[in-house]
C-alpha cells in the first residue's frame, strides 16, 4: 500500500528523519523520529503547508516547509515480500535443476522430453524473472 510521509529534504537533514507535527499539550509543535508518520496518497505538499497557513491553531508553528518534502513510502507488511519473492523464485531453481541433468543425460530420448519441460520451465521463469526485477 502507497502512503505519504513528510521529511526532511537531504540538503537540510543527512539522514532525512521523519516529520511529526503533534500537540504535545501547549499547541502543536515539530519533532523528528525514524517511524514515519503516515499521511494519505492524495496529500500533497502544497495541500498540507496551505491547510496549516489557514488554520489559527498551527499559528507559532516554527516548520521551514522549504526544508521538507512529501515522499511516496510503500507500507508492506512483514514477510510478505520475502514470501513472494521466494516462491517466484522456485521456477529459476527448477530450470537450472533441469539443466543439470540435461547435461548429465545419454540417453537421447530422455534428452528430447528434457528439452520439452526445460522449454516450459524456461517461459515461467522469464515470467518469474520480470515480475521479480519490478517489484521494488
Amino acid at each position: 500500500m502507497k502512503v505519504k510521509v513528510l521529511r526532511y529534504k537531504k540538503e537540510h537533514n543527512p539522514f532525512q528523519e521523519f516529520i511529526h507535527i503533534e500537540d504535545m499539550g501547549g499547541g502543536p509543535e515539530v519533532f523528528t523520529s525514524a517511524v514515519p508518520k503516515l499521511h494519505p496518497e492524495t496529500a500533497t505538499l502544497e495541500l498540507m503547508q496551505q491547510l496549516m497557513d489557514d488554520d489559527d491553531y498551527y499559528e507559532g508553528l516554527e516548520l521551514d516547509w522549504d526544508t521538507v518534502e512529501l515522499v511516496e513510502f510503500d507500507l508492506i507488511d512483514s514477510g510478505v515480500v520475502g514470501a513472494d519473492i521466494r516462491n517466484k523464485l522456485s521456477p529459476p531453481k527448477n530450470l537450472v535443476s533441469m539443466l543439470e541433468v540435461f547435461f548429465k543425460e545419454k540417453d537421447e530420448e530422455k534428452k528430447y522430453y528434457l528439452k520439452r519441460i526445460i522449454k516450459k520451465e524456461m517461459t515461467q521463469s522469464k515470467k518469474s524473472i520480470k515480475y521479480i526485477a519490478n517489484l521494488l
